[in-house]
């Protein structure tokens, strides 16, 4: 397994988030159904044009639906005081 690390400016990931959760992805399994299917046709999987150009207030709408839902879980979560500590079974190989 690999790991792939990539930087992409803000507005590029609210928009990309914003598709893939209606297919119930997230950016990782959206990329890897990408990189499948390029493998698969042996090519880019679509056409490549020069619109990079994002709808602003629709990405302004995405932020501040985002914002909205930030800290919904809050007090429902709580971290263990020992969290930590290595597990029992562990201990003999942490050492």
């Amino acid at each position: 397994m690999t790991t792939i690390q990539i930087h992409i400016d803000d507005n590029t990931k609210i928009a990309a988030d914003s598709i893939f959760m209606n297919y119930g992805m997230n950016i990782e399994s959206a990329l890897k159904v990408f990189l499948l299917t390029a493998i698969k046709q042996k090519s880019i999987p679509f056409a490549i044009g020069n619109n990079g150009h994002y709808n602003t207030d629709e990405l302004e709408k995405i932020r501040q639906r985002r914002l909205a839902t930030k800290g919904s879980l809050k007090g429902q979560i709580w971290m263990a005081d020992d969290f930590d500590e290595p597990l029992e079974e562990m201990k003999e190989y942490m050492e």
